[in-house]
């Protein structure tokens, strides 16, 4: 139901369960987890296998229609199953949106609930034409996470953010590209090749930069562990670090650097 490819740097999570449109149950939901886990562990020990960028995608057709229902409503009458299955959302969603290196959503399909909210996680979101978005837990007797609502006001802004999550407001593709939520809007035969084009392109950049980037950007926005006194070290530090004098140089060379 998720599978997980590692190539060339780049790390590929394909959420594969098209018969209930990817909805999560919550095996899944830890086993994403335990992959981000993985890769948050690898970069900091600088292992070879540390991936460079990160992919987040579904079968062709299909994103993530949110979390199993049918999983929910079985768990309602064991207050231990619950409250199990929604630390295993949390955990998941936290995993994705603290990696320090660059993650990007490849979106083809229905994006609904806990589904957007992995997407919004994202760095990046690259979508087809086919793309849906919603959030309906007013539909349900429900309420988005918090975590969940802090990613969507950060992509969308407050007022957005309540057209989606309190009218169950349903975005199409062409007006997620103009409210931001998608980057980049392609016909479906196009994804794969600009999926991977833009993976590339992120695995070529320095580490030292997109970790203490999204480190910088996670605290500007309350998702980040990290301090501004470290912060600010780390930014002094870079200057005196190997991937500045590969870049500077490199500038210099007037070529591509290799870091």
């Amino acid at each position: 139901m998720i599978e997980f490819e590692l190539k060339d740097g780049i790390a590929r999570i394909t959420i594969d369960r098209a018969e209930k449109k990817n909805a999560f149950t919550q095996q899944m939901w830890s086993t994403l987890a335990q992959h981000c886990e993985n890769f948050q562990t690898a970069w900091l020990a600088k292992a070879a296998h540390a991936p460079r960028a990160v992919i987040l995608q579904g079968v062709p057709g299909a994103f993530c229609a949110g979390a199993d229902i049918q999983e929910l409503h079985a768990a309602l009458q064991d207050p231990l199953a619950m409250a199990s299955n929604q630390a295993a959302v949390l955990a998941a969603g936290l995993a994705l949106t603290k990696l320090p290196m660059p993650t990007m959503a490849v979106i083809d399909g229905p994006c609904f609930g806990g589904g957007f909210a992995l997407a919004a996680a994202c760095d990046f979101r690259i979508g087809t034409t086919r793309c849906l978005f919603a959030i309906t837990p007013a539909r349900l007797g429900l309420l988005y996470g918090l975590e969940d609502t802090r990613l969507v006001v950060r992509l969308i802004g407050d007022a957005r953010a309540r057209r989606m999550l309190m009218r169950s407001e349903r975005i199409d593709a062409a007006m997620a590209l103009d409210w931001g939520i998608l980057d980049t809007l392609v016909e479906p035969s196009a994804l794969a090749d600009l999926s991977a084009l833009r993976a590339q392109e992120m695995a070529r950049s320095s580490r030292t930069s997109m970790a203490g980037i999204k480190a910088t950007l996670g605290l500007l926005s309350n998702h980040s562990d990290i301090t501004a006194a470290q912060l600010h070290a780390d930014f002094e530090l870079a200057f005196r670090g190997p991937d500045f004098a590969e870049g500077a140089k490199a500038f210099l060379d007037r070529r591509e650097p290799k870091f």
